[in-house]
């Protein structure tokens, strides 16, 4: 945090070493991805050669057209929806 603003450093890089890391040991079927960032579309490609199925999870304010083409299949969420399954 800097000057009371969250920053993500790396966040993309990690997700997209456990996308293709889990795909290759085979430690998933199906992966549920919650976030927009484009720059994992060759971890999805990776992942999806190796058979799994890759879910884009987008909520309504903020939906990558790329991910949805790129993703096994995708779905749209709202707040109201998040906060209602949200414990």
């Amino acid at each position: 945090m800097n000057n009371g603003i969250f920053h993500e450093k790396g966040v993309d890089v990690l997700i997209a070493v456990d996308l293709v890391r889990g795909a290759i040991k085979n430690e998933y079927d199906i992966a549920y991805l919650f976030s927009s960032d484009t720059d994992l579309i060759p971890a999805i490609k990776t992942a999806r050669d190796e058979g799994k199925k890759v879910i884009y999870v987008a909520f309504e304010n903020i939906i990558s057209r790329a991910l949805q083409k790129n993703c096994s299949s995708y779905v749209v969420i709202n707040q109201k929806t998040l906060l209602r399954h949200a414990k």
